[in-house]
């Protein structure tokens, strides 16, 4: 039972009453202002770990495309790759890194089945 009356939602537009301060329909979300980076893990320290990979490797170590570089854990995280480790990263273009990923999530579900390199 609400302890105070129904009052106007704080949306300025609003005409409906509520005892939460917004209405339903203007509730905020929470972390709705939250950068998306932070979510990703995109640190200063990724950042700049990630800029000197492509300093070293600046085109994709599979096919050779300079376009859409992404750094990739060989050994992914999931499985308890390094993160910070040089010798665990490669420089791939977006393609080539969506198959390595879709490798590595076959191989997790399907840890028998047989593995695709190039």
């Amino acid at each position: 039972m609400p302890t105070s009356p129904p009052t106007r939602c704080g949306d300025p537009e609003c005409q409906e009453l509520t005892t939460q301060g917004r209405c339903e329909a203007h509730q905020r979300k929470a972390w709705a202002n939250k950068s998306k980076a932070w979510g990703s893990g995109s640190t200063r320290k990724w950042r700049e770990f990630r800029a000197r990979q492509l300093d070293r490797e600046p085109q994709c170590r599979w096919c050779g495309s300079t376009a859409s570089l992404e750094v990739d854990h060989i050994i992914p995280l999931s499985q308890q790759g390094s993160k910070w480790d040089p010798a665990n990263v490669q420089t791939l273009c977006a393609t080539c890194h969506d198959v390595k990923d879709d490798q590595d999530r076959r191989q997790r579900t399907h840890p028998e089945g047989s593995r695709l390199t190039f």
